[in-house]
C-alpha cells in the first residue's frame, strides 16, 4: 500500500460522505477498507478498499453486507490499485479496480459527481463531521437490523428452534401426558408379615415417569452406570406431582415461553452454529454436573432447558444497547418469572433452584466462549473457563468419592419395574443387578419389589425355665408346711 493509494482512499471516503451522503457502517473508518450505505442512492452499498488490504470486516459490516445481499440490491465495489485499471459488472455487483490517476475517469459513469473529487487529506473539521454522521448511521443500522429481526420473529424465520420445539417441548409434553393417563407411577411390591406370609402392596411414585422416559439423577446415572441419561433428560416427562390441572397450566406456560425465548435467542445471535454449539455443550455439562452433585434430585423436561436458553440470551445481550438487544432484555423477564414460580411450586425447591441456576450459568459460560474466536479471547473468557473447570472438577470429585448406597427411591424402582415388565433394556434379573450395583439390598421377586428378601421366622412360644423351677420349689415348701 503506497502513500498515494492511502491518500486517495481517505479523500474518497470524504467525498462519498459529503457529496453522496454515504455513511460508513462501522463507527471506525479502517485504514484500508470500509463499507458505506445510503438507501436513497442508486448504489445502496459501496465497498471501498485498497488493493491487497488484510483488514478484517467487523461483525456489523458483515451483517450489513449479508442483509443487503438478501434484499438483492446492487453493490458498487471500488478497489484502489497501484497499477491496475479494470471494470467488471454482473447482476449484483459492479467492480471497479482503478489507480489514483485514473480514478475520476473510471468512476464518472457510476458517480457523476466525481468531477468534484479532490485528493486531499481530511481536515479536523471533516473528521468531526464524519463522526456525527457515523453516529447517525449507527442508529440507522441498528433500527434496520431491529426491523429485520422483528420480521424474522413474526415469520418464524428460524431453524435450530424447530429442533428445540420437537425434542424439548413436544416430546416432554407427550411423555408427561402419557405418564399421567397410563398410571406409570404405580409401584407393585411385596413383603412378609410376622407369620412369614407374603403381603402384596402398591404405592404411587409421582416422579417415576420422569425417570422412565430418560430423566437423570445420581442413583441411576452415576451409581447405576446409566450414563446415557446425561443426553436424554431434556426429552423426558416433566414433574406432574401438583395435580393434573396445575401441572397442565405450568407445562403450557413453560413450553410456550421456551419456544419464544429460543426463537428470540436464535435471531439475536444470528449464527445457528454458535447457538447450537453453546446449547449442546451446556446441555451435556448440566446433565453431568447435576447428576453427580445432587443426590436426591431428578432432572428432566423443559425447565432446565429454559435455564440454559436464558443464560445464552443474557450473555449475548449483556452490555449491548441496540434496539434488538433491549428487546431481548425485556423478553427474558417473563421466563425468569416462570422459573421463580416453578421453583416455589416444586416439591424440592432447593434442588429445583440449583438445577435452574446451573442451566443459566452453563448457558452463559458457553455462549460467552463461542461468541468470539479463540484468538480474540481476553481475560473475561479465561474467567469463564476457570468457572467451568471448577464445576466439572467438583462433579468428578463427587463421582470418584461416591461410596455409600443412597436411600431407596421409589421413583427409580418404579421406573426399573416398568422397564423389566416390558423387556426394555433387560429383564428382572438384569435390573436386580443394577440394584446390586447401586448398593440396595432389595430385589424384584416374582415381578414385585421386595425390600426384605427372606421371610421373617414365625413367632414361637417359649417357656421361662427359671420361673417354672421357682414355682415347683414353692409347691414343695408348701407341702412340707
Amino acid at each position: 500500500m503506497t502513500e498515494k493509494q492511502s491518500n486517495t482512499y481517505q479523500a474518497l471516503v470524504k467525498f462519498l460522505k459529503k457529496e453522496y451522503k454515504y455513511k460508513n457502517v462501522d463507527k471506525k473508518i479502517k485504514e484500508s477498507r470500509a463499507i458505506f450505505i445510503n438507501n436513497s442512492n442508486q448504489y445502496v452499498i459501496i465497498d471501498l478498499q485498497i488493493q491487497g488490504s488484510t483488514e478484517n470486516w467487523s461483525n456489523i459490516e458483515m451483517t450489513a453486507q449479508k442483509n443487503f445481499m438478501n434484499e438483492k440490491v446492487k453493490k458498487l465495489k471500488i478497489v484502489i490499485s497501484e497499477y491496475e485499471n479494470k471494470l467488471t459488472e454482473d447482476e449484483t455487483e459492479i467492480l471497479v479496480i482503478t489507480t489514483p490517476e485514473e480514478l475520476q475517469n473510471n468512476l464518472v459513469k457510476f458517480l457523476p459527481l466525481i468531477s468534484k473529487f479532490k485528493n486531499n487529506k481530511q481536515t479536523a473539521q471533516n473528521k468531526e463531521e464524519n463522526l456525527i454522521q457515523d453516529e447517525d448511521l449507527n442508529d440507522e443500522i441498528k433500527m434496520n437490523n431491529f426491523k429485520i429481526a422483528l420480521n424474522k420473529i413474526k415469520n418464524n424465520n428460524i431453524s435450530f428452534t424447530w429442533i428445540i420445539l420437537f425434542f424439548f417441548i413436544i416430546m416432554p409434553v407427550s411423555f408427561t401426558i402419557i405418564g399421567l393417563f397410563m398410571n406409570l407411577s404405580i409401584l407393585e411390591g411385596m413383603s412378609y408379615n410376622d407369620a412369614g406370609q407374603i403381603v402384596k402392596w402398591s404405592a404411587r411414585a409421582w416422579q417415576a415417569p420422569m425417570i422412565i422416559f430418560g430423566g437423570t439423577n445420581q442413583t441411576l446415572t452415576i451409581a447405576g452406570g446409566q450414563w446415557w441419561r446425561v443426553f436424554t433428560y431434556g426429552f423426558s416427562a416433566m414433574d406432574s406431582g401438583n395435580g393434573i390441572v396445575f401441572s397442565a397450566l405450568m407445562i403450557f406456560l413453560l413450553t410456550t415461553s421456551l419456544f419464544s425465548i429460543s426463537k428470540i435467542t436464535e435471531i439475536i445471535i444470528g449464527n445457528v452454529w454458535k447457538l447450537a454449539i453453546s446449547f449442546v455443550l451446556a446441555y451435556i455439562t448440566l446433565g453431568f454436573v447435576v447428576s453427580a452433585t445432587l443426590p436426591y434430585t431428578i432432572t428432566s423436561g423443559s425447565l432446565p432447558i429454559i435455564g440454559i436458553m436464558v443464560g445464552i440470551l443474557a450473555m449475548n445481550v449483556s452490555g449491548e444497547t441496540s434496539p434488538i438487544a433491549r428487546f431481548g432484555k425485556v423478553k427474558v423477564i417473563w421466563p425468569i418469572v416462570l422459573i421463580i414460580l416453578a421453583i416455589f411450586n416444586s416439591q424440592d425447591q432447593l434442588s429445583s433452584f440449583s438445577v435452574l441456576m446451573s442451566g443459566i450459568i452453563f448457558g452463559s459460560i458457553f455462549a460467552g466462549l463461542v461468541k468470539k474466536p479463540v484468538k480474540d479471547w481476553t481475560w473475561r473468557e479465561n474467567i469463564l473457563i476457570l468457572f467451568l473447570l471448577v464445576f466439572i472438577v467438583v462433579a468428578i470429585v463427587f463421582v470418584v468419592t461416591l461410596k455409600k448406597a443412597p436411600a431407596y427411591n421409589y421413583s427409580v424402582i418404579t421406573a426399573l419395574q416398568f422397564y423389566a415388565k416390558n423387556k426394555i433394556g433387560g429383564d428382572f434379573d438384569h435390573y436386580n443387578q443394577v440394584f446390586e450395583k447401586i448398593g440396595w439390598l432389595g430385589r424384584f421377586q416374582d415381578g414385585a419389589w421386595n425390600e426384605n428378601l427372606y421371610p421373617k421366622p414365625p413367632t414361637v412360644a417359649t417357656i421361662n425355665l427359671a420361673s417354672t423351677a421357682d414355682v415347683i420349689t414353692n409347691i414343695k415348701l408348701g407341702i412340707k408346711l
